[in-house]
């Protein structure tokens, strides 16, 4: 089994390969895109209250969340990345006053890369073991966000 990388080793590997991009920060279509990942949030928060939910879905849902709000808050300081190792690291390395558990990354990543392209599946136990880190963390990058769309 490979050795765990530090948020530190897999962002210069990558930045080293040239996976950060420039990106632009628009204010308006931050906006927008927080307010559809907040809706989908809220949706996949209804989904935990049905009989017999698929915690799969729940977890892609609040994990697509999760990305799509890193993704955002790392427009802030002009760079983009379509991968999500890269994306963790960065917010982990660049936003350290969040406090954010760079393993905790690692963690929901994997088992999201192990339902997607192995077929395992994410059962309740497992959604339960990460589902409160998740919520804090979506609430923290929210107002993290809001606080930075204030001051544009």
């Amino acid at each position: 089994m490979p050795k765990e990388r530090t948020s530190e080793e897999v962002y210069e590997d990558l930045a080293a390969k040239g996976i950060y991009e420039e990106a632009n920060l628009d204010k308006d279509e931050v906006e927008k895109i927080k307010r559809l990942t907040i809706e989908d949030y809220e949706f996949g928060k209804t989904l935990n209250s049905i009989e017999n939910p698929n915690y799969r879905v729940i977890f892609n849902i609040n994990y697509d969340v999760l990305r799509e709000l890193c993704d955002l808050l790392m427009m802030f300081k002009k760079q983009k990345t379509s991968n999500h190792q890269g994306l963790f690291a960065f917010i982990s390395l660049n936003f350290t006053e969040l406090d954010f558990d760079w393993k905790f990354f690692e963690t929901v990543r994997k088992m999201r890369n192990h339902n997607k392209y192995e077929g395992t599946d994410i059962t309740k136990e497992m959604w339960k073991k990460v589902e409160f880190q998740i919520d804090l963390y979506v609430s923290t990058l929210n107002k993290e966000i809001e606080k930075r769309l204030e001051s544009i």
